[in-house]
Parts: structure tokens; C-alpha cells; sequence
């Protein structure tokens, strides 16, 4: 179970950090079909466990949420 309400952090994230936005590195990936858009958004939630006081457990739906957020725009 999740540490964390998934759906405010998601919103911060998302807001917040370059990575997810236009022209970033999540984005780019999944528009260029790189790699697991999934594996690209859980490398940069990692870097950011500390920063938004994330917890291992915590990782996994809060990807499922960003990439749900970012495949629907």
C-alpha cells in the first residue's frame, strides 16, 4: 500500500519537474518510443524519492498514475 496520497504528488510532479514535460526526458522517450516508458519514469522517480519523500512501495503506482496523466494528453 502507498505511503503517500499518489494523486496530490503525481500533480506536483508533473507541475514541477522538467523531466515530464514537453521536450523532457520521460516525454521524449515515450514519443520516440525509446524504451519502456514505464522504466524511463521510474529512473527519474528515483532520483526524486528524496526530494518528495517517496518510499520504495510508493514508486510503482505513482508511475502507473504519471503514465496514465502523460499518455492522455
Amino acid at each position: 500500500m502507498a505511503t503517500i496520497d499518489i494523486n496530490k504528488v503525481a500533480d506536483e510532479i508533473l507541475k514541477y519537474e522538467s523531466e515530464f514535460k514537453e521536450g523532457g526526458f520521460v516525454v521524449k522517450h515515450m514519443k520516440d518510443a525509446k524504451s519502456d516508458p514505464m522504466v524511463a519514469i521510474k529512473s527519474v522517480l528515483d532520483r526524486l524519492t528524496d526530494m518528495y519523500d517517496l518510499e520504495r512501495e510508493d514508486i510503482g503506482p505513482l508511475s502507473e498514475e504519471i503514465f496514465k496523466r502523460i499518455n492522455c494528453k
